[in-house]
């Protein structure tokens, strides 16, 4: 992937300033034509995806709006836009989608462990105690095979709730490598639980 800096032509700190507080820089003309739709869109992509959020976690907004820049600087083909905003608003609705798929498929896989050590029986059966037991124990010495960055990127979104951003700046990483990270953990449990 190229440099960011380099792809711009902007210092690497003044660009991550204007996408990270959606401030507009001084001088669009000298941004690459991305940039300047996403800077100028910026704001109203984030209004877009705070109201079709659909109960998701703090923060997840501002990371999918990080992820349509990644992704569209991956794609460098922004000069056969005919609409610069258009494809910015879809690609942030089908990352939401996406990344809402990806939540719910999640609950479902923790949420049935759950179910199972919170059963309604007040002393469930021993066999149903040690199955869930079981399973909880293969998750956690699944968990324990990642790599030590990809496990904390997994423990930090997942149980202290932080946002991509949050982690990759905790991490030291981009925020790519930290969605990579989490998709990584949670397709070891779904492989492991199956």
């Amino acid at each position: 992937m190229r440099d960011t800096a380099n792809a711009t032509g902007l210092p690497a700190v003044m660009l991550k300033s204007a996408l990270t507080s959606g401030s507009r820089c001084d001088d669009l003309n000298s941004v690459d034509r991305l940039t300047r739709s996403f800077l100028e869109a910026r704001d109203d992509l984030l209004r877009f995806l705070r109201r079709r959020s659909r109960g998701g976690r703090r923060g997840a907004a501002e990371d999918i709006v990080q992820t349509v820049w990644l992704k569209l600087r991956e794609r460098d083909d922004s000069q056969t836009w005919e609409e610069p905003r258009a494809v910015l608003f879809t690609t942030a609705a089908n990352l939401e989608t996406d990344t809402y798929r990806r939540e719910v498929s999640a609950e479902k896989v923790f949420s049935n462990d759950a179910a199972d050590l919170d059963a309604a029986c007040p002393h469930p059966d021993p066999e149903a105690q040690a199955d869930a037991a079981g399973r909880l124990e293969r998750l956690a010495v699944a968990l324990e095979q990642l790599p030590p960055q990809c496990r904390e990127a997994f423990l930090l979104n997942r149980l202290e709730e932080l946002t991509h951003v949050e982690i990759a700046a905790r991490l030291g990483v981009s925020t790519k490598t930290v969605q990579r990270h989490i998709e990584r953990a949670l397709r070891l449990c779904v492989q492991v639980l199956e």
